[in-house]
């Protein structure tokens, strides 16, 4: 597993008891982006191929400063690639993985087979990208619908 450490550089990621633990290694608030979205699908992809591996534990969420970045450099095919194709594979990476796939909920969990919700109170479950104005991609928004 080190080497799959050193491969991707913004997860964390542990093999026990035959599950990948894939979690995110992105200080402050292990928000998603570009490139945390690619190494999922790479991780993922891992996961799919490896017999030993029999399910995954995902710990996500998306990152508004990032996407806030892209939108104040306005420019156009940047943000298009983020929003409609590097978040929809982000999204839906979980789907195409042949193992089952749980999620810890702090955020978004998309496409998981189990969600497991923590006891903190307050809590709510939303799409806080509407709330700042970010474009929610149509592909994670429909996975979210059912």
């Amino acid at each position: 597993m080190a080497a799959l450490q050193q491969h991707w550089k913004n997860l964390s990621v542990s093999l026990a008891d035959a599950i990948l633990t894939i979690s995110m290694n992105r200080p402050k608030v292990n928000a998603m982006s570009f490139g945390l979205l690619t190494d999922l699908e790479q991780a993922f992809d891992h996961a799919s191929k490896i017999d030993h591996i029999k399910g995954v534990h995902l710990r996500s969420g998306l990152g508004l400063s990032d996407m806030h970045e892209r939108c104040v450099k306005r420019h156009r095919p940047t943000i298009d690639k983020f929003v409609f194709d590097t978040i929809s594979r982000g999204a839906t990476v979980p789907l195409c993985c042949s193992k089952p796939v749980a999620c810890s909920l702090d955020g978004h969990a998309l496409a998981c087979d189990y969600i497991a919700i923590g006891t903190r109170k307050p809590f709510r479950i939303s799409v806080t990208e509407l709330a700042v104005g970010v474009p929610f991609p149509t592909i994670p928004f429909e996975i979210m619908r059912h």
